[in-house]
């Protein structure tokens, strides 16, 4: 199964972008980007966990 969720590095450290919509992956519409790489990875590893369902409706 391909993870929908993954680390990229931008500008100021890295984000977690959304494959399925092919943008940063926001959270309460803030965009998930200038992370730490501990943090980008964790953030896409509980991401990557949530039901298909549930990870729509967060769009």
């Amino acid at each position: 199964m391909s993870e929908r969720f993954v680390v990229r590095p931008d500008i100021r450290g890295f984000s977690v972008f959304d494959l399925a919509l092919g943008q940063v992956a926001e959270i309460a519409r803030i965009p998930q980007q200038a992370l730490s790489t501990e943090d980008a990875e964790h953030l896409a590893e509980l991401l990557n966990q949530q039901p298909i369902a549930a990870a729509m409706q967060r769009s």
